[in-house]
């Protein structure tokens, strides 16, 4: 039972750091840098647990809020470039966001143990959920709930107005700012939104491992977070959350392989975009299953008088 409880927190955390890439990608970009935004959001809210005594609940808005804060930052510049320069542009700020971890000094003795981030031997011992007897399972419930939360508000802004707007960027920004939408506002904007959904990833994670350092959120994460939403699919938020179920399944059941998974991340994305270029739940079936619901809703016998 905990190992699938276990599977179930991995793949509720990696649903949303898919869902923040599936973000970047409706507008019409590509990030492989949200383990930097990943990494932000773990060591704020493990900062703010282990050693600056807040509950959890602030302790996760707290590094939403600061990754959110960075991605607005890095998103001015990094979006004026397009394409493999921006996917480069996005991948070096996440090794920079790496690296400095990898630098960062700022420990507490708390009775017996040396709490907080210790350069290359990692931020050791949050342990938030443990000292105060949340059990593996309760705090899976937590994930889902928050990943609930952030389903849902994908669930609105893709009906909405500025999901539109997401939309029509991807197609063609040419024709988008023609048409009087900012293209730089709607980009920003999905990629500040993006940055806080890592963030809030990123501070589930730490405080369900009670443990991060830098060679976890290096290449790997990052290949396994754009995997995700193109292996899924580009037509729904639903796309990324299949390709989280999928391929975390796939990395356990391929756990012996140890670095091996990464080629076969590699040959995925490659067979993907090659056999369906915009994943398994891509716009043309999203069509379909609209087109079918109706259907099926005008064949229901109406009720009896």
């Amino acid at each position: 039972m905990e190992y699938y409880v276990a599977i179930g927190s991995i793949i509720g955390i990696h649903a949303m750091l898919g869902l923040s890439v599936y973000l970047v990608a409706i507008s019409g970009q590509m990030s492989f840098g949200q383990q930097g935004f990943f990494a932000l959001g773990a060591y704020l809210a493990g900062l703010s647990t282990a050693l600056w005594g807040l509950h959890l609940l602030p302790a996760l808005v707290l590094g939403v809020v600061v990754a959110a804060a960075v991605g607005l930052l890095v998103g001015f510049p990094a979006l004026r470039v397009r394409g493999l320069y921006l996917a480069i542009a996005t991948f070096g700020f996440g090794e920079i966001v790496r690296l400095a971890f990898l630098n960062v000094r700022y420990t507490r003795r708390i009775g017996d143990r040396v709490v907080g981030p210790n350069a290359s031997e990692g931020f050791r011992h949050v342990r938030y959920i443990y000292d105060r007897g949340i059990t593996p399972l309760e705090y899976l419930g937590i994930i889902l709930l928050a990943l609930v939360v952030v389903v849902i508000l994908f669930y609105f802004l893709e009906r909405s107005k500025l999901g539109a707007k997401l939309r029509a960027v991807e197609e063609d920004e040419v024709a988008a700012s023609m048409i009087g939408i900012n293209v730089t506002r709607v980009k920003v904007f999905g990629f500040t939104v993006a940055a806080g959904v890592a963030g809030l990833a990123g501070g589930l994670f730490i405080h369900y491992s009670s443990y991060i350092d830098h060679d976890m959120v290096a290449l790997p994460l990052a290949i396994a977070s754009v995997t995700y939403p193109i292996f899924g699919g580009l037509g729904s938020f639903v796309g990324p959350l299949l390709g989280a179920v999928a391929l975390v399944g796939l990395t356990e059941s391929l756990r012996t392989l140890h670095g091996a998974r990464e080629f076969i991340y590699g040959a995925l994305i490659i067979l993907t975009m090659l056999f369906r270029p915009r994943g398994i739940v891509d716009e043309a079936l999203v069509l379909r299953v609209k087109g079918w619901l109706p259907l099926r809703a005008a064949r229901r016998p109406a009720p009896a008088p």
